[in-house]
């Protein structure tokens, strides 16, 4: 009889667990440290690109030969789009070695898209 007990207790305190993890994560807005982290550098580069992406847009639209540029980039392959427009230096920030990443594909995306408006 006592091995049952003691069976029913771990059972209890396994489904105890699982429940607190359930309230901390879904109701409390817990989650484990390297969540945290994951999505904090997801932010982070989200917001990097939100910030520089019209820089790039902007130096495109100052470029004296953007129109032939455009129509390249409209013939280019999408997976090669990015180093078009890094080859144009476009994505390159004031200061800065090289582009940051992501920066010329979303450039690319953000170029294509106003100029088809």
């Amino acid at each position: 009889m006592k091995w049952q007990t003691i069976k029913r207790l771990l059972w209890s305190a396994a489904g105890g667990a699982v429940a607190w993890w359930i309230v901390l994560s879904v109701v409390l807005g817990w989650m484990p440290p390297w969540s945290a982290a994951r999505q904090a550098g997801e932010r982070a580069d989200a917001a990097v690109l939100h910030a520089l992406a019209p820089i790039c847009v902007a130096r495109f639209q100052q470029d004296g030969d953007r129109e032939p540029k455009l129509e390249a980039l409209k013939h280019v392959n999408t997976w090669m789009r990015g180093s078009f427009v890094t080859d144009q230096g476009w994505a390159t920030m004031p200061g800065a070695d090289k582009p940051g990443a992501g920066v010329a594909v979303e450039c690319a995306i953000r170029i294509l898209a106003t100029s088809s408006s």
